[in-house]
């Protein structure tokens, strides 16, 4: 046992304690963080260019033009810009940290972050309504938006207002633009012409565009989760909270097996694992190499997970996370870890350079992407025949259990230790797979193994 403890404090120490390995794992994620909430405000606050120039309408209907003029008018678009200040003031409401963002702060904030739309200065210019569209495209051939001139072109169906029968589908409108438009700019006219269109074949109807809308409008309210403990808002990210339990444990698994395989594979390549074998025995320095690479992906593990819960604090939502679920999260990365690092210890061991390990690396690489693909089914659907399967099913149950987990509908309670015992007993023959293996290839050099090459091994280990 002492032994197996000094192999794997030298394998923790080797790859935790390295420049690289703290520049990857605590610098990049702090300087991303830093670039997310400091760079990201600045570059969504500032003032975006002016845009110039005049949008054409042909409308052979007559009715539609009017309502394009009131849309487009500077008191529609201060109001439109009023719309999204309040939009933006909700969303803030919602997600900004509770308690420490005043309500003048976030009124701030969405309008600075609503002025970040390009202003404009669109003329209309009417075009009669027999024009030739092909000939009115041409001046947005020459130059681009920055240069000005015509835009925008719009061009309204004849039938966009009023059928010749009731079988007949309405018409609609193209729109043509000048190369390197904003695409904001080109999708508010879109929108306006729109609702100009809708409001012309309401009225075409006989019927106030205000009341049918008033009618047909229904705001949609928050759901509410009622429980013993009383009344609470359902957050809109809760769907997300599953994908990031997953990929908390896929990456610390990862990273762990990675640095597994590559310590191995360096050991042998460079025959130092004969001078390790000489002081060690063969199960122990596998044993060490395994524990002490769990340390490196528990220690990341620990150190995401709490960068999580922090901002799920700072952001009031600290109630969607299950103290019970947070101590699983770490028991299924654990039974998650051996797996994936047997696997990665009998490839390092089999084979030479990490160019001969990619072809074996094929079965772990599914095993940690299944669960990635069909997150979003698995989580929707979290005890529908398929879930229930994978959630019991090694390697990918450890993976599957914490989707369930921290989905809307966890599956039943017998589940957990029922996985967990299977996940149990799957490891242990994996490891004993995996021992033979690491024994046996640890000191094979030359023409890399096949699959019926380490079932050869397995059967004479």
């Amino acid at each position: 046992m002492r032994k197996i403890i000094r192999v794997a404090a030298r394998e923790f120490a080797s790859t935790a304690l390295t420049k690289g390995f703290i520049i990857g794992a605590f610098v990049v994620p702090i300087v991303m963080m830093g670039l997310f909430f400091v760079l990201m405000p600045i570059l969504m606050t500032e003032k975006a260019p002016k845009v110039t120039g005049t949008v054409a309408i042909v409308d052979p209907t007559g009715v539609v033009l009017p309502a394009i003029r009131e849309g487009m008018s500077p008191e529609a678009i201060q109001k439109r810009q009023e719309q999204r200040e309040a939009r933006m003031k909700e969303a803030f409401g919602k997600t900004a940290p509770k308690g420490l963002v005043s309500e003048g702060q976030m009124d701030m904030a969405a309008k600075a972050a609503a002025s970040s739309e390009p202003k404009t200065d669109l003329t209309l210019e009417i075009l009669d309504a027999a024009s030739d569209i092909e000939k009115e495209k041409e001046p947005l051939k020459s130059g681009t938006a920055q240069d000005g001139g015509r835009l925008v072109l719009v061009a309204i169906q004849p039938n966009a207002v009023t059928r010749s029968t009731p079988e007949e589908p309405y018409g609609s409108f193209d729109l043509f633009v000048k190369p390197k438009l904003d695409d904001r700019v080109s999708g508010d006219i879109r929108s306006v012409v729109g609702d100009a269109i809708l409001d012309a074949r309401i009225r075409a109807a006989g019927q106030d565009p205000e009341f049918i809308k008033a009618l047909s409008r229904v705001d949609r309210p928050d759901a509410v989760t009622v429980s013993k403990e009383g009344e609470k808002k359902q957050s809109e990210w809760q769907i997300f909270l599953p994908f990031g339990f997953m990929a908390l444990i896929m990456i610390s698994v990862m990273v762990g097996g990675q640095y597994l395989l590559t310590t191995t594979i360096e050991e042998k390549s460079n025959r130092i694992v004969e001078v390790i074998l000489s002081a060690v025995s063969p199960m122990e320095l596998m044993t060490g190499k395994i524990v002490g690479q769990m340390g490196v992906g528990l220690a990341l593990l620990l150190m995401y997970g709490a960068v999580g819960g922090g901002a799920l604090f700072a952001f009031a939502m600290l109630s969607v996370l299950s103290p019970l679920n947070a101590i699983l999260l770490v028991v299924y990365f654990i039974l998650a870890y051996f797996m994936i690092a047997s696997m990665m210890a009998a490839i390092g061991a089999a084979v030479n350079d990490l160019r001969e390990a990619q072809s074996l690396m094929t079965p772990v690489v599914l095993v940690t992407m299944l669960p990635y693909l069909l997150w979003l089914p698995i989580s929707r659907d979290p005890n529908g025949m398929f879930a229930t399967v994978a959630g019991l099913l090694p390697p990918i149950s450890p993976f599957v259990m914490v989707l369930r987990l921290n989905s809307t509908d966890p599956p039943p309670m017998w589940q957990v230790p029922a996985s967990i015992a299977i996940n149990v007993v799957a490891v242990y023959v994996m490891l004993r797979l995996t021992a033979k293996i690491f024994r046996v290839g640890l000191l094979m050099y030359g023409k890399p193994p096949n699959l019926s090459t380490l079932i050869k091994w397995v059967r004479m280990a």
